[in-house]
């Protein structure tokens, strides 16, 4: 688990979030991803996505596509 916390300049807490080890990895792989298209998009080639289960893969669309915005 990882805690992401926006400070204020007075050094209190304006805001937090808290990401479990899967959405971290998603969110890491995602980006990869997302490099790895652009660097092969003028060949064409698509990149691969890794064996994931039904419910892991419907979870990472939906964490990529707030990545993606």
């Amino acid at each position: 688990m990882v805690k992401i916390i926006q400070v204020a300049d007075d050094g209190t807490e304006k805001a937090a979030v808290e990401l479990d080890d899967f959405t971290v990895e998603v969110i890491y792989s995602g980006i990869a991803d997302m490099l790895r298209d652009a660097e092969t998009a003028q060949a064409g080639h698509v990149a691969s996505t890794p064996d994931l289960s039904r419910e892991e893969r419907q979870r990472r669309e939906k964490v990529l596509t707030k990545i993606r915005g």
